[in-house]
């Protein structure tokens, strides 16, 4: 990892260049309640953030060239549960929800993503992802988030959806409860998006399960470029990304109590998300004429 990485503190000066001033402005708008060491209470350093957002800037405008619509669905104060489709082999589209969020939203808002624990033991990863506002998903940590008023990530496929083959693309794979029970829980909105573009990135064409096991990987991935470039050919292409948000939706209480109530928002949650899916399927045709 790069030395300026591995500071306690990113000097902001270097980090300055990277973005325009009117983005800058947003890094420092954005409420970072220092408890001691230049962090906020889930170890959030805004120097990080800044780093963080400067490279997701980069590619949502030039990179993804994304087009995203329904921001005034995002709630400018309190929790909330962001949750959508997953793909891509590996998880340019949280990055890209997250900095479309952060770059649309006034005041800045930064979605603080539930993450899978294997990521955390990844060396150097974990504490660059706490540093930039991301959690391990456990029940504690999205209690303390949301009672704080903020927004939580959620992706109810699991990780097992960025190792989706090309024959399945767009198809969701059966969401999980934990996004419906915490809402209910917490009596706060699910934000529903739905993202065209990332299963365009890789084409996956084989899953080595032995492999991925042996290593504690939730898949291990075969695609037309990877592993046969080296880790070059985990590089995305530069399909364009498109994201719907739809209007926020309130999980019935009861979901706690009756499984078939908790069953039924599950569903209602995946069908809302799928249908914000297919419009932006739809708008990339308007767009490209189909072509990623």
């Amino acid at each position: 990892m790069p030395a300026l990485l591995r500071s306690k503190r990113l000097p902001m000066d270097l980090l300055r260049p990277l973005l325009p001033e009117r983005e800058w402005e947003r890094v420092h708008a954005y409420p970072v309640h220092d408890v001691g060491l230049g962090t906020d209470a889930f170890g959030t350093r805004r120097e990080f953030l800044g780093f963080a957002y400067a490279l997701g800037y980069w590619l949502h405008r030039y990179y993804f060239r994304v087009v995203s619509t329904g921001h005034e669905h995002l709630p400018r104060e309190g929790g909330g549960v962001v949750v959508g489709n997953h793909s891509g082999v590996l998880p340019f589209d949280g990055m890209m929800v997250g900095a479309d969020v952060f770059r649309y939203t006034e005041p800045p808002r930064l979605v603080r993503y539930m993450v899978d624990y294997f990521v955390y033991q990844l060396p150097f990863v974990g504490g660059f992802l706490r540093g930039v506002g991301q959690m391990p998903g456990t029940r504690r940590n999205f209690d303390g988030l949301v009672e704080e008023g903020h927004l939580v990530g959620i992706f109810p496929e699991g990780a097992a959806a960025l190792g989706k083959k090309a024959q399945q693309r767009y198809e969701l794979l059966p969401f999980s409860h934990g996004h419906v029970e915490l809402a209910a829980r917490h009596g706060v909105p699910v934000l529903p998006f739905g993202l065209v573009g990332a299963e365009e990135q890789q084409t996956m064409v084989a899953d080595l399960r032995p492999l991925a096991r042996a290593l504690r990987l939730p898949y291990f991935p075969v695609t037309t470029t990877f592993p046969w470039l080296g880790p070059l050919g985990l590089l995305p292409r530069p399909s364009r990304y498109f994201i719907h948000y739809g209007p926020p939706l309130r999980i019935d209480p009861d979901a706690l109590r009756s499984i078939e109530v908790r069953r039924a928002e599950v569903e209602r949650v995946q069908d809302a998300v799928a249908e914000l899916v297919r419009e932006g399927l739809a708008t990339r045709r308007q767009h490209t004429g189909g072509t990623p």
